[in-house]
């Protein structure tokens, strides 16, 4: 194999180069592989003299000619013509193997993918798995970003979307910078920002982009000369953006609205209407409570047993806040997360008890106390396991008559239930081999 004087590696500078085929050489350093163009100035091959010597051009020299009769001469030039024909396939084939092998070896050693970020959102159509797989090179000098779409029921993919173009080691590819591991959904719109590709919405069946930045540039005369800055207030249904000149707006996901900093600090003065609702108390040991109380639209169905003491106590205060609280029996129940309203009814999670094999329940519950269903899916075990602290955390998206439940620490697992009847309608576990 011919080295090369003169010519370093373009990644750690190394002189140890060595050629791997036509203008594909590879760093004995580093093992870099790179290609030198044909203006690259380097010389000096060091070939073996040997092949040249003079005792080889004697032996070629004493080699006998032997004559041939004509029909064998025919014979033998024919089947020298087949011989060299494919001598010359050979080479060709040879050639452009070797050639296609140096550059698939140069572009196309990729390792397998890998689990970037995992995510089951939920739309109109139902539940999708959005799943960002990350491959890099066997060098880890590269590497590229891929969105994959699957149906949690049918495991079948449904949609295939590169993210972006290949990154080069030199670019710091950093893809939470691109892409956030969070989601909004609303109007079968998955919302994504993150600090370098802004505020961007994709369609939530295809993967596609839909609009970033530029497109609330146009649309908003507030944001005609950009937007220096996004912060994510998904808990409030909205984004706040800053624009160039220094305003701050915010920008409602669900209604499609954009309102000033003055006309939004109005809204949140509002007195909100009284509405009596299913609360949990905000302990260890939650108790349900059915509260006629001020509620705005982001607030949580938590009530804090310090409100409930005050209004015990009859404070003033809290009972222009408070109408009435009573509470729904004397069952307590660990670990307990209000989810959502739904049908007049509170959907909410809890541990069976407070042991550390307890089962994970899924419920409903009315005003009364009655519960229209209880879910104590063997997944849901898992969930309980995982959470030390007083209060279960849950990763879910909700819609209409669907919720999703996310488990990512122990294996990136989704369960899909059916809110009218309670049962478990999808599990679906994403292996972290990936083909």
């Amino acid at each position: 194999m011919a080295k090369i004087e003169q010519l370093t590696c373009p990644a750690c500078g190394a002189h140890e180069v060595k050629s791997i085929g036509g203008v594909n050489y590879q760093c004995d350093y580093c093992h870099s592989t790179f290609i030198v163009k044909a203006d690259n100035p380097f010389h000096k091959f060091n070939f073996d003299p040997d092949i040249f010597s003079s005792q080889n051009v004697e032996t070629i020299n004493q080699m006998k000619i032997t004559a041939v009769k004509p029909v064998k001469l025919f014979v033998v030039i024919m089947v020298a013509v087949a011989l060299i024909g494919v001598g010359v396939a050979s080479f060709v084939l040879t050639t452009v193997s070797n050639a296609t092998k140096s550059t698939s070896t140069f572009f196309g050693d990729w390792q397998k993918p890998n689990i970037d970020n995992y995510n089951c959102l939920v739309g109109s159509k139902g539940a999708v798995v959005w799943l960002v797989l990350k491959t890099q090179t066997n060098k880890l000098d590269s590497v590229k970003y891929l969105l994959r779409l699957i149906d949690p029921i049918t495991k079948k993919i449904m949609v295939e979307e590169p993210l972006g173009k290949p990154k080069a080691w030199k670019e710091l590819f950093n893809q939470s910078k691109q892409f956030d591991n969070d989601f909004y959904v609303a109007n079968d719109t998955a919302y994504n920002i993150s600090e370098d590709g802004g505020i961007q919405g994709f369609d939530l069946y295809t993967g596609k982009r839909l609009f970033g930045n530029e497109w609330f540039q146009s649309k908003f005369q507030q944001l005609k000369d950009g937007i220096s800055k996004i912060d994510k207030q998904y808990y409030k249904k909205r984004v706040k953006l800053t624009s160039a000149a220094g305003d701050d707006l915010y920008y409602y996901l669900d209604s499609k609205l954009l309102i000033g900093e003055k006309e939004d600090e109005k809204a949140e003065r509002d007195k909100p209407v009284f509405t009596e609702e299913i609360y949990l108390s905000q302990n260890k040991k939650s108790q349900l409570y059915l509260c006629n109380k001020q509620r705005r639209s982001n607030e949580s169905y938590y009530i804090s047993d310090s409100y409930i003491e005050q209004f015990k106590e009859r404070s003033s205060y809290m009972r222009t806040y408070i109408k009435s609280i009573k509470p729904i029996g004397e069952a307590l129940y660990a670990k307990a997360l209000p989810i959502n309203e739904y049908n007049n009814n509170l959907l909410f999670f809890y541990a069976s008890d407070f042991s550390k094999n307890a089962d994970g329940v899924l419920a409903l519950v009315n005003k009364e106390g009655n519960f229209a269903w209880k879910n104590t899916d063997t997944t849901f075990k898992k969930i309980v396991k995982e959470n030390t602290s007083d209060n279960i955390y849950l990763n879910y998206n909700l819609n209409k008559d669907l919720l999703v439940i996310n488990i990512n620490n122990s294996g990136h697992q989704s369960v899909g239930v059916d809110l009218k009847t309670g049962k478990t309608k999808f599990v679906f576990k994403q292996s972290y081999s990936i083909d």
